[in-house]
């Protein structure tokens, strides 16, 4: 019977040991540290345990040949070794902490985040654990938000797009989409799109601008692409800024190019 649990075990992952991934950090956000721990619990058998890999993952889209499909990305990953038998039914738990990337896209509208929990088992089959988190905005993501509902936007739209420039070394970007729903914009700006490229010294914002034109010259410069102004603002990472300081510097580009 020994065997044949062996057997089943290694080439089958039948009674393997099973891996279970609890996160307790309650407000997640990109840049700053998550905490949880890895619950191994035996399987049938006794098995030998090399290591433990948390991968952090995302999903974004991309056009391909005129169709829309969806992709799977990795963001980070972290290694906990174990070097250690777990015993039939043992439970064994190992503490997880690492500082999330600051690229790890925020988790609204149709964004998703993940944990993949892999448990590296010698001569065995590995066995994995999927566990969605919710990412919120941190400081200074929450205060350029702010900053642009004040000049009248609303956030409509959240994605993950491809970007063929992988900047960091990833395949896409998180493109935040705002409409003007009052003040001075409402009827000079169609909408506002919104890109958060962090930088270990600092984080650029990029935004793209499409005007509200009309008649002849709106058909014009739809079709030549000269209705968008692509902006930038930096903000350095040593330094704290206020919502109204962001806010007066888009406004200012805004009414510039607008």
């Amino acid at each position: 019977m020994g065997i044949f649990n062996k057997v089943m075990a290694s080439a089958l992952g039948i009674g393997c040991a099973k891996i279970d991934t609890i996160v307790h950090t309650k407000n997640i956000v990109p840049g700053k540290r998550i905490e949880g721990i890895c619950k191994i619990k035996g399987g049938n058998i006794e098995q030998y345990i090399n290591d433990i890999s948390i991968g952090v993952y995302t999903i974004y889209k991309q056009e391909v040949d005129d169709n829309t499909i969806s992709k799977v990305q990795r963001i980070q990953e972290h290694i906990i070794k174990i070097d250690k038998n777990i015993l039939p039914d043992e439970i064994h738990e190992v503490k997880f902490s690492f500082i999330l990337y600051k690229r790890v896209p925020v988790t609204i509208h149709k964004s998703k985040v993940w944990l993949s929990t892999y448990l590296d088992i010698k001569s065995g089959k590995d066995t994995s654990d999927r566990d969605y988190i919710n990412v919120g905005f941190n400081d200074y993501m929450q205060n350029v938000v702010d900053a642009i509902s004040e000049l009248g936007f609303s956030l409509r739209e959240v994605e993950n797009e491809y970007c063929k420039s992988k900047l960091n070394g990833f395949n896409f970007v998180q493109e935040f989409e705002f409409v003007p729903i009052r003040g001075s914009f409402r009827n000079r700006l169609d909408e506002l799109e919104l890109v958060f490229i962090p930088t270990n010294t600092h984080v650029d914002i990029l935004l793209e601008v499409d005007r509200k034109v009309r008649g002849f010259m709106s058909f014009i410069s739809e079709s030549m692409g000269l209705d968008e102004s692509k902006l930038r603002i930096r903000l350095e990472n040593s330094r704290k800024y206020s919502v109204d300081e962001i806010k007066n510097e888009i406004e200012r580009l805004l009414k510039k190019y607008s």
